[in-house]
């Protein structure tokens, strides 16, 4: 029992580093955002935060812009096709064994699916599928 009159609990502060990580959630539709700003202008660039050793060894940080990489590609008949990931390499399977989303003919198509894979992630259909995405990205990090 304590002295003061005061209530207390084992909670501890979390780290900044886990403030400022992203849910899986966020990754995902950030990802998403990104291909549906390069599927409406091709020039379309995010900026990333780059390290490089200058001339005496030391790193520096320089902001990089770059164009994100497509997840979507052209099949032999000319339909488009679509892979949602997790970050920049893992995919998120929304249908068990079936990675690949068939999208249609046209860009505007594409961005028709990644809308309908937007409105899905945001109402927490595919919290599954994200998190498993999730445990493959970070096994490919420790296999390193």
């Amino acid at each position: 029992m304590s002295v003061l009159n005061l209530k207390f609990t084992d909670a501890k502060r979390p780290l900044v580093s886990e403030t400022r990580r992203k849910t899986g959630r966020e990754v995902v539709l950030e990802g998403i955002q990104h291909q549906i700003g390069l599927l409406n202008d091709s020039s379309y660039k995010v900026e990333r935060t780059r390290y490089a050793k200058d001339a005496e060894g030391n790193y520096t940080r320089k902001a990089v812009a770059a164009p994100p990489k497509p997840w979507w590609w052209t099949a032999g008949d000319g339909t488009h096709m679509v892979q949602i990931k997790y970050g920049s390499s893992t995919v998120v399977e929304l249908e068990p064994g079936k990675p690949t989303i068939i999208a249609g003919k046209t860009n505007k198509d594409v961005i028709t699916v990644l809308t309908q894979v937007v409105d899905a992630v945001k109402a927490g259909k595919l919290d599954a599928q994200i998190e498993a995405a999730k445990g493959k990205a970070k096994r490919g990090k420790t296999a390193e």
